[in-house]
């Protein structure tokens, strides 16, 4: 899967910068991406096993990539270091962040914001907990993307 954003008419003069969105099956990336309004060439990387033999190819020219995990998913957040990995020997040069996603439902979060924290310190990222079904740090995220690309 494949989803990207399309430039406005004005900004064809602008270098095209790559944004890969990885993280496990149903972490919330297409929900993410799908609340972008910005004019980044987003790619969402499907995180099935099936697609990995595919993960190299989404990586080259990335000039960001955004490590999604689900909030409500201790094994989505245990399978962070997978594509931490493929990030660093992939795009070792691009900005990376932790996306913690579906951080609207307080009720039924399992990894705690302290831990994705710890992590991002671990790894020299940034971390934000958004929300693409309330759009809670969506635009804020991209922004912050934007804004630091290498």
């Amino acid at each position: 899967m494949v989803a990207t954003t399309e430039a406005p008419a004005n900004t064809s003069a602008l270098e095209a910068k790559k944004v890969v969105v990885v993280g496990s099956a149903s972490s919330g990336k297409s929900a993410l991406v799908q609340r972008n309004k910005s004019s980044l060439k987003i790619w969402c990387c499907g995180g099935h096993e099936r697609y990995r033999a595919l993960l190299e190819q989404f990586f080259v020219g990335a000039s960001a990539v955004i490590l999604c995990f689900d909030m409500l998913s201790t094994q989505s957040f245990q399978e962070l270091p997978f594509w931490y990995n493929e990030f660093k020997r992939n795009s070792p040069d691009a900005l990376a962040i932790i996306v913690g996603t579906k951080s609207d439902d307080a009720d039924s979060i399992k990894v705690p914001v302290q831990d994705a924290l710890k992590q991002a310190k671990e790894w020299s990222v940034e971390f934000r907990a958004v929300s693409s079904k309330t759009g809670m740090n969506v635009t804020e995220l991209f922004d912050h993307v934007m804004t630091n690309l290498p």
